[in-house]
């Protein structure tokens, strides 16, 4: 029963544009330290196995082989097309099931950003795989969350198990990013943990789960799998894009019943937007994060990112600016989860160079 970690390198991390292109998404950049978080994480994860896979888009294949030049071609898991964590997840399961029936696996995700505790963060992993193999459950691991937020799934802890160190809870609900009220009156239970999205499960009960609570999703995976077996390529890309689009949460862990959630004990951070990204950067005495040259008067709490033209501000507060070759991003900081909108409206104006 071997264990296979899963590295989930798909989407573009809209909310980080312009920095963020689909040519050069979230995961791909150095946002922090001397590494991409794709370098880093993928370095991270295999202190756990050598067993170790990314699974992406063709489109990003080329760029993930510079970045990680020792990652094999076999490690390579290639999406057809993007059709969310589920058939992402499930694709990986078959792949690895291929390889080894018997397997435990454990999805990451390639842009998530860690403090310095790496140790507790590969102890949880290890706890969730374990208590995945020994209960034959779903495990997800669930943070405390500091405040409420509308961008992560919640989890209801239900009742704790004996027997590990770790905090280990059954789930007595899954909620997918609720509104506002209702995350502040989840997060004033003091019930709730966020979904951190780093999940274990031995790859035949993820199987079993789906055939139970996403039999479309099971059924054209099993299409898929069929195909591959044939050595028919083509027919199992057109069965991969023929999946539904659906996340993991949506499509199997808000309906199980057989979900576990290890509570974490590391610093973790999302980096879904600049203001998430301000947070972790080192500032300066008037909470400032500067890239590159500027003149500041009277100004504070801003995040600069300007490697190639002088930023000069004044009275600047809580403000976001990012200037990269062909763009120039301005915003509040407390908008910066709207990016992705500039996104959307650059989509619908025809404007793909700057996507």
């Amino acid at each position: 029963m071997a264990r296979h970690v899963v590295v989930l390198a798909g989407g573009s991390g809209t909310r980080l544009w312009p920095r963020s292109r689909e040519k050069s998404p979230k995961h791909l950049l150095t946002l922090h330290g001397r590494q991409s978080l794709l370098q880093s994480t993928f370095l991270r994860v295999r202190r756990l196995t050598e067993n170790v896979y990314v699974v992406t888009e063709r489109s990003q294949v080329e760029s993930i082989r510079k970045q990680l030049p020792q990652l094999a071609e076999a490690q390579f898991i290639i999406e057809p097309a993007r059709r969310g964590t589920a058939s992402a997840l499930g694709l990986a399961a078959v792949t690895i099931a291929e390889r080894d029936p018997q397997a435990t696996m454990l999805s990451v995700h390639a842009d998530h950003y860690l403090g310095h505790d790496e140790d507790a963060y590969l102890s949880t992993l290890d706890t969730e795989a374990r208590w995945a193999e020994s209960k034959r459950s779903l495990v997800t691991v669930g943070l405390r969350p500091p405040y409420a937020s509308t961008a992560f799934g919640y989890i209801q802890v239900g009742p704790p198990l004996d027997g590990d160190q770790a905090p280990v809870h059954r789930v007595k609900a899954f909620v997918e990013k609720p509104d506002l009220q209702t995350a502040q009156e989840y997060v004033a239970s003091g019930d709730y943990l966020w979904n951190l999205g780093l999940f274990s499960w031995p790859v035949d009960v993820l199987f079993a789960e789906m055939a139970t609570h996403a039999p479309a999703l099971f059924t054209g995976l099993e299409r898929v799998r069929q195909s591959r077996r044939a050595g028919r390529t083509k027919e199992a890309d057109a069965a991969y894009t023929a999946l539904p689009s659906e996340a993991i949460d949506y499509a199997v862990l808000e309906r199980t019943g057989n979900l576990l959630v290890v509570g974490a004990t590391f610093e973790w951070h999302d980096l879904g937007s600049w203001a998430d990204l301000h947070d972790i950067l080192e500032q300066d005495e008037a909470g400032n994060f500067v890239e590159g040259e500027s003149v500041l008067i009277d100004s504070k709490n801003c995040m600069i990112h300007s490697p190639n033209k002088l930023v000069a501000a004044v009275g600047l507060e809580d403000m976001v600016v990012i200037e990269t070759e062909d763009a120039i991003l301005i915003c509040p900081k407390a908008r910066s989860q709207d990016v992705k909108l500039i996104v959307d409206r650059l989509k619908q104006m025809g404007k793909t160079e700057y996507l």
